[in-house]
């Protein structure tokens, strides 16, 4: 069990934090006994916890009865760990080699975590204020230029590697169900669907330049094949025949998408009004933002894609900013498929600080806003589902892979090959770390002008090559509020066995969620970052207590 003894402004952040490392733990109470406390006040309280972590930026009477030199600054530097760069947004004390360095900062300047010991126990002090870090990352989220780092998900598997160090058994809860190495979320954002809506306006001139000329560039620097500029060439003569109903629409991909994800699941995300731009946001030219669909001209291939399983979300307006047009908007959804659930993504990815509050005021379920228009990544340092602060329901889904920000000439503008390569990256920090990658696939992508069908394909089968556990926003979002439902009421290592009291959460078999105990299997398995220690899973298949008999397992 974990004691955390922190200021009170800290306790709203400490709780979503062990909601997303699905630990035991509790607020520190000087009655109860712990293995690891963690402490971010000036002081350290007393306590026999074998493992005490101090996080304070701050020069601390821990410094002073340690006569540990500490140096204090605001970071300009990336911390070190293996071949991690982990970036730290707030103050961060420096030490000198009072103890032995376990962090240190990227510019070799100091350490930012040192290891200490007594003749009872250990202590790590740890120069970065880790709460604040947290509020960081889920309140406002990172830079574009530090969009490649989960970061909070390497704070989280810091904190668990120490731990796991002390060699004392402890569970965990992973994000990930048995079975699989990290889920991915197939979404579906639709502005156009199809492009007879779009007869001599600025979309379809610009698909006409772009695909006889852009086309034509693109085939010249090796971007595309001779065979597809002549796929798109065909594609600009035959739209004639599309807008007078004599030749398929190929931007109409309901039913191809429904083919490709099919036993897979994904979410399409809808928008609710025709020829309504929204209100204005941060100086974008807000007129382009009008779609030229209505819902009642898709409704037959939707009921279609309901039928088959596919989740019909919003793709919302005006939602982020008001709770009476999130109404609305939510009620052209509710009326087009019956189910009184509903997600949303807002257009063009608007949000401020203020989006939570008024989302879930208006009933959502989820929100799947939360990433970069410009790149892929972590905006919010997550794989995980989480949920802002203060909420009593929403959960955010975060965004991490955009067709649009690989391959537009204004974003990433990458090739095909270099774009594999980057969405890999974010693929070993899934495998590493578990949870859920977002893909955001545009109805228009797969055929012309873009012709980005077979890289979505070829991402999928290395999703699934990858042991990924494949499904729709909904069937995600509810497996982490299942695990969110999830509470240690006891959790005791005494002799050969192990004791674990859950609440009353109620924990469907096909859920798959397990516990993950630590440090007692004989087999030589790894945590993530390398450590030698030992770990089991064991599926949680019903509720109330759980023992686990250590020799079972050859300790």
């Amino acid at each position: 069990m974990i004691g955390v003894f922190c200021d009170k402004n800290e306790e709203l952040i400490v709780r979503e934090f062990f909601e997303l490392f699905k630990t035991p733990w509790e607020f520190w109470d000087s009655h109860h006994d712990y293995d690891v406390v963690i402490s971010t006040l000036s002081q350290i309280p007393e306590c026999d916890a074998k493992l005490v972590v101090f996080y304070s930026s701050r020069y601390t009477e821990f410094d002073i009865q340690w006569k540990i030199a500490v140096k204090q600054g605001l970071s300009d530097d990336f911390v070190v760990t293996g071949n991690i760069h982990l970036p730290i947004y707030g103050a961060v004390a420096k030490f000198d080699d009072a103890g032995s360095s376990l962090l240190r900062d990227q510019s070799d300047t100091g350490n930012v975590a040192i290891e200490l010991f007594d003749s009872s126990k250990k202590f790590i002090r740890v120069g970065y204020d880790l709460f604040y870090e947290i509020a960081y990352l889920i309140n406002g989220g990172q830079p574009v230029e530090n969009a490649m780092m989960p970061s909070l998900d390497i704070h989280i598997s810091l904190l668990r590697d120490w731990i796991a160090a002390m060699g004392t058994p402890f569970v965990e809860i992973p994000p990930l169900p048995h079975g699989y190495k990290f889920m991915v979320c197939l979404t579906h954002d639709i502005d156009f669907a199809g492009i007879r809506w779009h007869k001599f306006d600025q979309t379809m001139w610009g698909f006409v330049y772009r695909g006889l000329v852009g086309s034509l560039f693109n085939c010249f620097s090796g971007r595309i094949s001779v065979e597809e500029l002549a796929r798109n060439w065909g594609a600009v003569v035959k739209l004639p025949l599309v807008f007078v109903g004599l030749s398929d629409d190929y931007w109409e991909h309901f039913d191809k998408y429904a083919e490709i994800d099919k036993g897979l699941g994904s979410t399409f995300f809808l928008i609710p009004f025709k020829n309504r731009p929204g209100d204005d946001f941060e100086d974008v030219n807000i007129n382009r933002r009008a779609v030229s669909y209505d819902l009642k001209d898709v409704r037959e291939q939707i009921s279609h894609l309901t039928t088959l399983g596919f989740e019909i979300a919003l793709h919302g307006i005006d939602a982020w900013g008001s709770v009476e047009k999130g109404l609305q908007e939510m009620q052209r959804i509710v009326e087009l498929t019956g189910r009184k659930e509903i997600g949303i993504r807002m257009h063009w990815l608007f949000y401020d600080h203020n989006s939570p509050a008024t989302l879930e005021k208006a009933g959502f379920d989820y929100d799947a806003t939360l990433g970069y228009n410009e790149t892929i990544g972590f905006k919010n340092g997550t794989l995980q589902v989480f949920q802002p602060f203060g909420m009593a329901k929403l959960l955010e889904i975060p965004l991490n892979i955009q067709d649009t920000a690989l391959f537009y000439p204004r974003r990433l503008n990458l090739n095909r090959k270099d774009a594999l390569c980057l969405c890999n990256q974010l693929v070993n920090f899934a495998d590493r770390y578990g949870g859920v990658l977002t893909v955001s696939w545009h109805d228009r992508s797969l055929e012309p002008e873009r012709l980005w069908g077979r890289f979505y394909v070829k991402l999928l089968k290395e999703l699934q090559s990858r042991g990924a556990w494949i499904g729709c926003a909904h069937q995600i979002v509810s497996w982490f509020r299942c695990r969110r439902s999830i509470a240690f009421e006891e959790s005791r290592f005494t002799g050969d066995r192990f004791a674990i009291k859950l609440n009353d959460a109620n924990l469907p078999t096909e859920s798959k969620i397990f516990l993950r105990v630590y440090n007692i299997h004989k087999r030589k398995n790894k945590l993530d970052s390398g450590s030698s220690n030992l770990y089991i899973d064991i599926p949680l298949t019903g509720n109330g207590a759980l023992e686990i008999d250590v020799k079972k397992y050859g300790v």
